[in-house]
């Protein structure tokens, strides 16, 4: 495995040194500093992929010998190295580990590489995960999807960041009990709303909008012009 990270990190040094010489014949391309920049923080990202490649090289695949003891009893380990999909903030990553279990078809019991690795249960990093769940919480999924993508060319779907977002909300409850009470005179004001659920009414703005008489109401229509507000709908939602 340090063959491989030698590898990766001298195909990185290969890919800085492109850098550099896209730095020292910048003047001579005409290039506007904005084209410069965004070339750099290509080839940023692809050198970042690269490196963190050989990062995990350098780990292993995780092997601990032909068993490992699990649950009270032994369980062996499997003769194929299973692959694993993981996209980080520089692109996506396949990591290549030993696992252990009973049978190549059924659940894998044991991935030592994971658990050393600290890897998420999904394919995204937590990295990642956090960055775009910051993109999250101002805009929706699918300009937030589209927002990653733009920075940092990775696409995703807006499922993935939905249920993204439904697992790391998971620990918020949890969170929330372990901090201390604040102090009573600390403690903020109560907003309360309340609704009468009655409607308000609703005028129209021109002549044209009235109903002609002698006009049936719909099935269900009510008879005066009152109508629930938005507020009062989600109340009782």
């Amino acid at each position: 495995m340090m063959m491989i990270q030698e590898a990766a990190i001298l195909k990185a040094q290969a890919q800085f040194d492109e850098m550099v010489d896209v730095i020292r014949q910048a003047s001579g391309t005409n290039d506007s500093l904005d084209q410069v920049e965004r070339t750099l923080w290509n080839r940023l990202l692809a050198v970042g992929r690269v490196m963190l490649q050989g990062a995990v090289a350098g780990y292993g695949t995780g092997d601990l010998g032909p068993t490992v003891e699990h649950g009270g009893r032994t369980v062996r380990r499997l003769e194929s190295l299973h692959e694993r999909r993981y996209v980080s903030v520089f692109g996506e990553l396949t990591i290549p580990r030993t696992v252990y279990g009973t049978r190549e078809t059924q659940r894998h019991e044991v991935v030592p590489l994971d658990a050393l690795l600290n890897l998420p249960e999904g394919d995204f990093s937590y990295l990642l995960q956090e960055w775009d769940q910051v993109f999250c919480v101002q805009n929706s999924y699918a300009k937030s999807c589209q927002t990653v993508e733009r920075v940092l060319g990775i696409g995703q779907s807006v499922r993935s960041l939905e249920q993204m977002n439904v697992s790391m909300a998971e620990d918020a409850e949890s969170f929330r009990a372990g901090q201390p009470a604040p102090a009573s005179d600390e403690e903020g004001s109560i907003l309360v709303l309340t609704a009468d659920g009655k409607g308000v009414p609703m005028r129209r703005e021109y002549p044209q909008d009235r109903p002609t008489s002698g006009v049936r109401r719909k099935k269900g229509e009510k008879a005066n012009k009152k109508r629930m507000t938005h507020l009062q709908q989600w109340l009782e939602r």
